[in-house]
């Protein structure tokens, strides 16, 4: 009688087991990258680019990417200018944000970047207050030259490659003549 309460017990165990892995697998399964519209409006031509590079990096590179699927404790920035806020679906948005009905332009993003607690008080974002309104011109200027078409995306909901094609099984016809030249003239 002991032996079959083991065996009894050793499945009950292994299955657990398989269970367990089988949960932390699939949970540890990647949401895939999501992408905003391509911009449509015009670049912000009231503010340096270039400088809003350089304070974009040290002011806001910390939590913002620009990546698709690179979120950190920001939402990736990629096409933001002139999209809905609270869009994409591969980050978790504050309420008060998604609930805003904001589309991120010159007008809501430079009180915004200012001082995004006193814009939207339940804001998730927990900058310093940026009061000078030249360096805010500035990164505005240079999030309205993030520009970048969305990639052609699967039934699974992954990009597709369309640098590298697929090699074909297909014969391939040599015109007489040319059969024995490199493979590199062709």
């Amino acid at each position: 009688m002991p032996i079959d309460a083991n065996i009894s017990f050793s499945g009950t165990l292994i299955a657990g087991l398989v269970l367990t892995i089988l949960t932390v697998l699939t949970a540890c399964e990647r949401t895939p990258p999501d992408y905003r519209d391509p911009v449509t409006l015009p670049v912000y031509s009231e503010g340096d680019a270039d400088n809003g590079a350089i304070i974009y990096e040290e002011a806001c590179g910390q939590c913002h990417q620009l990546s698709p699927g690179s979120n950190k404790k920001g939402p990736q920035l990629m096409n933001i200018y002139g999209a809905p806020a609270a869009e994409l679906e591969d980050y978790d948005y504050g309420a008060a944000l998604t609930k805003s009905g904001w589309v991120w332009d010159a007008k809501t993003l430079d009180p915004y970047i200012a001082d995004a607690q006193k814009a939207m008080p339940e804001s998730k974002m927990l900058s310093d207050p940026m009061p000078d309104a030249s360096e805010r011109a500035d990164i505005i200027a240079y999030l309205s030259t993030l520009r970048m078409a969305a990639p052609a995306i699967d039934s699974d909901g992954k990009p597709i490659d369309t640098e590298h094609t697929q090699m074909s099984d297909e014969p391939v016809e040599i015109e007489d003549g040319l059969e024995n030249q490199p493979a590199a003239s062709f």
